[in-house]
């Protein structure tokens, strides 16, 4: 675990695990590096996997000024630059996906391979409204943040079937800092000014689209619309599985991940 200073004081929290080839683990919104453990657990025995807290997220820092997705993607670079890494594999996840294909979009010669999950580049009234919800309660009435999520993140059946994985996830939220509910607030506004269905004819490198069959939140329709602009893509969706696919069905994420990643390694090209 380190801190890198990327511009103006602000520092990202980064880690590394495993060895190999690079892949980085780019976070969902609520995400901090931790979150990956049910990946991190089987693709670090091949990968050198890279994990970082995006600007605004629980173990960076929490600027007060507005910051954009570019930002983001710029501050990957520059951990990039600092590893001394020229080429990685990038997946992400919702939030993290979608600073995958904007990484993706504007430096196309540093990405051997993008993984994208549960994700969009567009931004219509529904997810709108839903995310504004989240914005409020953050804001307003911390407690309540988790639940306010809960439909939209996971299907039905894992809420029935594991409450306490989410006893665990409220749980884990009270233990925020105070600082982290209105910087989420923050990521949030970040997150709303997405619009880069335009920019996925550059995307060149491989590219896997993952999605949960029953994903409310960013339904498979963004998931298609992605896998259609982005030139040779392959789209997989899991069944039964909510927004939080990465959580729900996690065998058949890491499957899917290392037999995309296995077929794009550089020793196979």
């Amino acid at each position: 675990m380190a801190r890198l200073e990327i511009d103006d004081g602000i520092e990202i929290h980064w880690e590394i695990l495993g060895r190999g080839e690079p892949v980085a683990l780019l976070n969902g919104v609520l995400m901090t590096t931790k979150s990956w453990n049910l990946q991190t657990s089987e693709l670090s025995r091949d990968y050198r996997l890279l994990l970082h807290d995006f600007r605004g997220q629980l173990l960076s820092d929490k600027p007060l000024r507005p910051w954009t997705m570019k930002d983001h993607a710029r501050d990957l670079s520059a951990l990039l630059d600092h590893l001394g890494i020229d080429r990685i594999h990038l997946v992400g996840t919702s939030y993290g996906g979608e600073v995958g294909m904007l990484f993706a979009s504007t430096w196309p010669h540093r990405v051997k391979s993008l993984a994208v999950i549960s994700s969009v580049t567009e931004i219509g009234p529904e997810l709108d409204l839903a995310v504004s919800e989240w914005r409020q309660a953050a804001l307003e009435d911390p407690e309540t943040l988790y639940r306010v999520m809960l439909p939209t993140t996971f299907s039905t059946e894992y809420v029935k079937s594991f409450p306490k994985v989410i006893e665990q996830g409220e749980e884990r939220l009270r233990s925020c800092p105070p600082d982290f509910f209105p910087a989420f607030a923050r990521l949030v506004d970040t997150f709303r000014q997405l619009d880069i269905t335009k920019q996925l004819e550059r995307i060149r490198c491989p590219t896997l689209v993952m999605v949960g069959e029953q994903d409310a939140l960013k339904p498979p329709k963004y998931s298609r619309l992605i896998a259609d602009r982005i030139s040779g893509s392959e789209l997989v969706t899991i069944p039964e599985a909510g927004h939080a696919v990465i959580l729900e069905k996690p065998s058949e994420v890491n499957a899917t991940l290392l037999e995309f990643l296995g077929r794009n390694r550089e020793s196979s090209n």
